[in-house]
């Protein structure tokens, strides 16, 4: 569905934009992993690199709220593989912490990263799709449509994430970017297990009519039809996959 594809996936070294990645790879796509930890990008690459899709792999270390990194990681992108169809913007953070204990640094952080890094990549991207369109899918969060103790924070910038989506779908329609995004519920990964004690997940998975949290596999076919030509007409939607949680 992917054939000739050239994707950017933002937070990719691991969980979420790890299984994009490795489906896109599998869907004929070409894909550039990037994230800040140079070590993970590594064992990122091992995992999903193989003898028959190396070549249609770049890894890039950057960090989507400095600007030079941001337009680093689209202007090498657009010199290996020619051109730049897809933009996943999925890097992010999501710590919790009661409202009243939170820093100006903790919550300056969280929306740096999840909101202030998707309006960085998003902005850059326009210049590479503005000519022939795109596709730009954001990673939002239940969190954003439903709100969450003790993360202020992070369902703030999910909710600006979607906000930016639909204002961004309406702007950039008439060059033919489309702009949609993805709110997971639960997912199974390090950073969820790292910031929810087994007792929130246990609580959370009651709440899921599916009864269970998602594997990051779960998602990546949204990803997929958002993607590709399937979904051409397909623009400003939020699209819950969480199990039913949300409806």
């Amino acid at each position: 569905m992917l054939d000739g594809k050239v994707a950017i996936i933002t937070g990719s070294s691991s969980g979420i934009g790890l299984s994009i990645a490795q489906e896109f790879l599998k869907n004929g796509a070409f894909v550039t992993i990037c994230g800040t930890n140079e070590e993970k990008l590594k064992k990122a690459l091992d995992k999903i690199g193989t003898q028959d899709n190396q070549k249609r792999i770049l890894k890039i270390r950057a960090d989507v709220t400095k600007t030079s990194d941001v337009e680093t990681l689209f202007k090498e992108t657009k010199n290996m593989f020619g051109k730049i169809d897809i933009l996943i913007n999925n890097a992010g953070i999501a710590p919790s912490k009661p409202m009243e204990d939170m820093t100006d640094e903790d919550f300056e952080k969280v929306i740096n990263i999840n909101t202030i890094g998707t309006f960085k990549c998003t902005r850059e991207a326009i210049k590479y799709m503005k000519e022939n369109g795109g596709s730009i899918i954001n990673t939002s969060s239940f969190v954003g449509l439903y709100g969450s103790p003790n993360q202020a924070a992070y369902t703030a910038s999910k909710y600006a994430v979607n906000g930016l989506t639909k204002s961004n779908a309406k702007e950039l329609g008439k060059y033919n970017i489309r702009v949609n995004a993805i709110a997971p519920g639960v997912v199974m990964t390090d950073m969820v297990k790292d910031n929810c004690n087994e007792e929130t997940i246990k609580r959370l998975n009651m709440m899921t009519p599916l009864g269970r949290g998602a594997e990051p596999s779960d998602l990546v076919g949204a990803y997929i039809y958002l993607a590709s030509d399937a979904s051409k007409f397909t623009t400003g939607a939020i699209i819950n996959i969480d199990g039913g949680l949300v409806m």
